[in-house]
């Protein structure tokens, strides 16, 4: 598995840090300019300052999270579908350079927003000439002369719910 999330933990938690020292100046701006009233008037503004920024920091991180997810199901040569015990959907997104995007959308949930939360990442092995392998449990076979392609996990069949032939070649030629 292809580990993310902490990445994006540390990048808000500096940038949040990195605002809040830089408010830090408004204040002392103000004092300088107009001295103990612009003290004052930069003491009531910098809280202000520092809630805006950290909204905007956090939205912004959202849509590009949002927007990179979603490129994440668009990329996808193969997607693969499973309804676990509970009824959740388990999704994967094979993608041609080698990397597998998870989803799980609970039961009742089908026109869910794909979120960090319940997305994972995972690496592609090309097991043979034309067959990968996903987090050691999922294989996905393809026969590329009848344009049909069958995926298992631990030897159990699972859904395969579309293919972009065009991509599944490009992946094999690239192999090669």
């Amino acid at each position: 598995m292809i580990d993310q999330s902490i990445g994006n933990y540390v990048f808000i938690t500096l940038t949040l840090i990195t605002f809040f020292s830089f408010s830090i100046l408004i204040p002392i701006y103000g004092y300088f300019h107009k001295r103990w009233k612009g003290l004052a008037i930069g003491c009531i503004v910098q809280p202000l300052i520092c809630v805006i920024l950290f909204f905007l920091t956090i939205g912004g991180i959202f849509i590009y999270q949002r927007h990179t997810l979603n490129k994440h199901r668009k990329d996808a040569m193969v997607k693969v579908r499973k309804i676990d015990a509970e009824g959740d959907t388990l999704i994967w997104y094979v993608k041609p350079n080698e990397e597998c995007c998870f989803e799980c959308r609970e039961k009742n949930d089908d026109n869910a927003v794909l979120s960090p939360k319940n997305m994972k990442l995972f690496d592609v092995v090309p097991l043979d000439s034309f067959a990968v392998c996903i987090d050691d449990k999922i294989v996905v076979k393809f026969d590329m002369e009848n344009r049909k392609a069958t995926a298992t996990e631990y030897d159990k069949p699972i859904e395969v719910i579309s293919i972009d032939w065009d991509k599944v070649s490009a992946f094999y030629q690239k192999q090669e």
